[in-house]
C-alpha cells in the first residue's frame, strides 16, 4: 500500500520541481543580463537561429573577432510584428549591434537593437 501511494505521488512532485525550475529560468533576464547596460558594437553575424522559444544570434566583434557573443530576443511570433522575418540576418553580414551584456562576464546577452547595412534598424 505505502509504495503505491509513493509511486502515484513521485511523479507529481518531481514535475512540480521540473516546471518551477523552467519558469525561473525562462524569466531570469534580469539575473542573466546587466539591464542597466547597454554596449553598441559593430559585429560580423555568425549564426542567426529562428526557433521557438527565443531566436538567437550569434555574433563577433569586427574590432576583436575572437570577442564572441550570443544575443537572445524574443520568440518568432513575437519580433515578427516588429518587422524581423527568418532571413532577417544571415552569417557573414556586418552590422551594429546594441544589447544588455551578460553579468560577471558572461559572453550572452540580450539584443535591444540591430542596424543593417542599409541603415534599416530592427528592435527587438
Amino acid at each position: 500500500m505505502r509504495s503505491t501511494r509513493v509511486s502515484s505521488v513521485l511523479p507529481g512532485i518531481v514535475g512540480l520541481v521540473l516546471l518551477s525550475t523552467s519558469t525561473l529560468a525562462h524569466h531570469g533576464a534580469a539575473s542573466l543580463y546587466d539591464v542597466n547596460k547597454e554596449t553598441t558594437i559593430k559585429a560580423t553575424i555568425t549564426e542567426f537561429v529562428w526557433t521557438n522559444p527565443h531566436v538567437e544570434v550569434g555574433i563577433a566583434s569586427v574590432e576583436d573577432k575572437s570577442a564572441r557573443w550570443l544575443l537572445e530576443l524574443g520568440s518568432p511570433p513575437n519580433i515578427s510584428n516588429r518587422g524581423w522575418t527568418a532571413k532577417s540576418l544571415k552569417p557573414g553580414d556586418v552590422v551594429t549591434v546594441t544589447f544588455n551584456p551578460g553579468l560577471r562576464g558572461m559572453r550572452i546577452g540580450r539584443l535591444l537593437k540591430v542596424v543593417l547595412p542599409d541603415g534599416k534598424e530592427l528592435r527587438s
